[in-house]
């Protein structure tokens, strides 16, 4: 059998920086290619497919290994476990992010079960679209945390048929929805959004995260995002606020 291989884009750790996770230190294993098109994308160097996986180490992680891709997943398990040793006891779970991870099922299926076998917890970044492939790697998931692509952020809209059959499948295991949030979002868009998720599980965590500047993009006022949370609150239970922290913190 051919090894199981996908492009990596780098493996690092450090600190979760989005959702109610936020603060814990994991290892990173970043995909490379996206099939969406969001505004306010903050890994553009991810997005496409091409050149070599970053290994990188230390507390700055400024040195770094360059391994060739794709990557053989049996190769990549050892790189983990060395950098999870490395940040013990801090250390608490391996990230899938991206990119977009569910781009390979198949490889995150494998991934995540060997993670498993070897002792570690799976959080899965994702764009919430493919519900399909969430579907092929769930088993071995330990939380979920999907984006809500609200149209205003995206060059091209997602339908919300796919947030909604992906979040079914998602609340399967430990699972929160993301939606980042612009100046240029409006109320009736994010109450529609909130009406898809409140339609499948109104318990789940939702978090209305302000986008960090970039591309032109520009977060809500903080009367803004205050006034959003307690309209989402009618439909949801448990809606929080939190920023990208490990931009405040300036760590990757």
């Amino acid at each position: 059998m051919a090894p199981l291989t996908a492009p990596i884009h780098e493996v690092f750790c450090s600190v979760q920086g989005e959702g109610p996770l936020v603060g814990v230190r994991q290892v990173f294993v970043r995909f490379q290619g996206c099939d969406l098109t969001c505004r306010y994308c903050d890994t553009p160097a991810a997005r496409t497919v091409g050149g070599p996986c970053h290994i990188r180490q230390g507390l700055s992680n400024e040195s770094s290994v360059e391994v060739e891709n794709p990557v053989d997943c049996e190769k990549l398990l050892p790189i983990i476990d060395n950098l999870a040793g490395e940040h013990r006891p801090a250390y608490h779970s391996v990230a899938l992010t991206g990119g977009e991870p569910l781009l390979y099922p198949d490889y995150v299926a494998a991934l995540s079960e060997h993670l498993h076998q070897a002792g570690h917890k799976v959080y899965l970044e994702t764009a919430g679209h493919l519900p399909q492939a969430l579907a092929v790697v769930i088993e071995n998931i330990d939380w979920v945390a999907m984006d809500f692509k609200l149209p205003s952020t995206m060059m091209e809209p997602v339908a919300p048929a796919a947030f909604s059959e992906f979040l079914q499948i998602a609340r399967q295991r430990g699972c929160l929805v993301k939606i980042v949030v612009t100046s240029d979002v409006s109320s009736e868009e994010l109450l529609a959004a909130c009406q898809v998720i409140a339609e499948v599980d109104s318990n789940v965590p939702v978090i209305l995260q302000p986008v960090t500047p970039v591309g032109g993009c520009r977060p809500p006022q903080p009367i803004t995002l205050l006034e959003w949370q307690l309209l989402c609150s009618r439909l949801l239970d448990d809606v929080r606020i939190i920023p990208q922290c490990h931009r405040l913190l300036n760590v990757r």
